[in-house]
This record gives structure tokens, sequence and C-alpha cells, in this order.
């Protein structure tokens, strides 16, 4: 038994060492093939460093696409915020463009509400000392208003929003002449106002140094209240606004 163990291993010692796997043969350890394959398997594992797998990042461009997106967003939500945003002031390009935007004209007060008075005297005292003279006691019905002191109240009110624009045109143009300078409307507008929040239907208001120009009266009586009469003082009878009243009958020379 001995002996044939020893006769298969030198009959395999001459044909090469093969190895088997149950019946099928496979390529002896020694040849070419398998060793050309071991090296070059060996060589790639040992030069070859192990990669991480790619990453697929953004680039530039869409980094840049979602910043512009995102900022747009901002910028429409401020608008939106800023639109909801009650406005407290206005500037003088904005105060005009209300006013060309008021298509529809209707008066605060429509015809026989208020009887209001316009007098070309310069103060309420003179005004008062010859209504007093010409009417005796149906005077003391009458309620006085002095454009000046309208518009001094509003621009004291820090919470009107023509508070800003009226103090701009009072540091511009000084106490005495800035209600002349006001852009055009806006005294019309604001003594408008002033009655609306402080007289009610049936009173009698008398309008002192007031109309400053016909444009005034026509706007007044188009859109805060019709007038009833208007006194004049005997220097002012030529004027053009003595005139124009004239016309209607409402002219009361004192």
């Amino acid at each position: 038994m001995l002996r044939l163990l020893r006769k298969k291993v030198l009959v395999c010692n001459r044909r090469g060492s093969y190895i088997y796997s149950g019946l099928q043969k496979l390529l002896p350890l020694s040849s070419p093939l398998l060793l050309k394959a071991r090296y070059l398997s060996t060589n790639n594992s040992n030069s070859e460093p192990h990669r991480a797998p790619k990453i697929d990042a953004p680039g530039f461009k869409k980094i840049f696409l979602v910043a512009i997106f995102g900022t747009l967003i901002f910028v429409k939500t401020v608008q939106s915020l800023d639109k909801n945003k009650p406005k407290t002031s206005l500037s003088e390009e904005e105060f005009e463009n209300v006013v060309k935007g008021l298509k529809r004209r209707v008066a605060i007060f429509p015809h026989g509400e208020i009887d209001v008075t316009f007098s070309l005297l310069p103060t309420v005292d003179e005004t008062r000392k010859i209504l007093r003279r010409s009417q005796s006691n149906k005077t003391s019905e009458a309620q006085f208003v002095d454009p000046v002191k309208v518009i001094d109240y509003y621009r004291t009110s820090k919470d009107d929003r023509y508070e800003a624009l009226l103090n701009e045109y009072y540091n511009k143009y000084g106490p005495d002449t800035y209600i002349d300078n006001l852009p055009t409307g806006m005294l019309v507008m604001l003594l408008g106002k002033y009655l609306k929040e402080n007289y009610k239907v049936g009173d009698k208001v008398v309008v002192v140094n007031f109309p400053r120009s016909i444009s005034d009266a026509t706007k007044f009586e188009n859109e805060v209240s019709i007038v009833s009469k208007i006194l004049v003082p005997k220097e002012s009878k030529d004027s053009k606004i003595c005139k124009y009243y004239e016309t209607v009958e409402k002219v009361d020379v004192i």
C-alpha cells in the first residue's frame, strides 16, 4: 500500500502540479497565465488608492439661480408688507398724485346742510365786528374758521399724515407765507377735512381771509360746500374774486 502511494506521487511530480475540484480539471499552479493574473491583481491593489464614491454636488449655476430666486421672494414679501402698512405721511409728489386720482367729486356737505360764508377780511376780529354792526344778535350763531389756524393745527398734529409735508413748507417759506406756497388744492382739502371733523348739519360757519383765488373758491364749492355769500371790504370790490361772485349775486360789500 505504501509503495502504491509513492508511485502516484512520482507520477504527479512528472506531469506537473494540478488542482482538482471534484471531476473538473484546473490550470497548473505554475502556469504562466495564472502567474500573470496573480501579478496584475497584486500590482493593481497596491498601486491604486481606494476612491470614494462620487457625490453629485450642485454646480455654481444652480446655486446662483437659487440665490436669485430666494432674493426675489424676499423682495416681494417686503413689498407686500409695505403695502399693508398704513402711511403716516405724504410727500408733495404723493399729495399731487392723490389729488389727481380723485375722479369722483362729491361735496362733504351737500347743499343746505351747513351755512358757509366767505370773508375777505384778514382776521376773525375784524369780521366779527362788521357782522355785529350789520346783523346784531344773529352774529352769535356764527362760528369762525381761520385757515391759518387750521393749517397750523394739522402741522402740529403728530399723528396726522400731512404733518411732515406742512412742516417742510413751514421751514422753507416761514410762518407768514408758507400757506400761500402749499401745493395746489391742499388748503381747500384741509379746510374741508377740518369742517367735517368739527361741524355738523345746521351750523353757520364764516371762513375768514378766504378764498385766496378763484381756483380756491370753485374747488371749495365743488368739494366742501356751497357758499351762501361772501363779505367783501370796499377796498376789494374790484378784485377778481368779487367780480366772480357778483355774477351769482352773493357779494355783500361792507
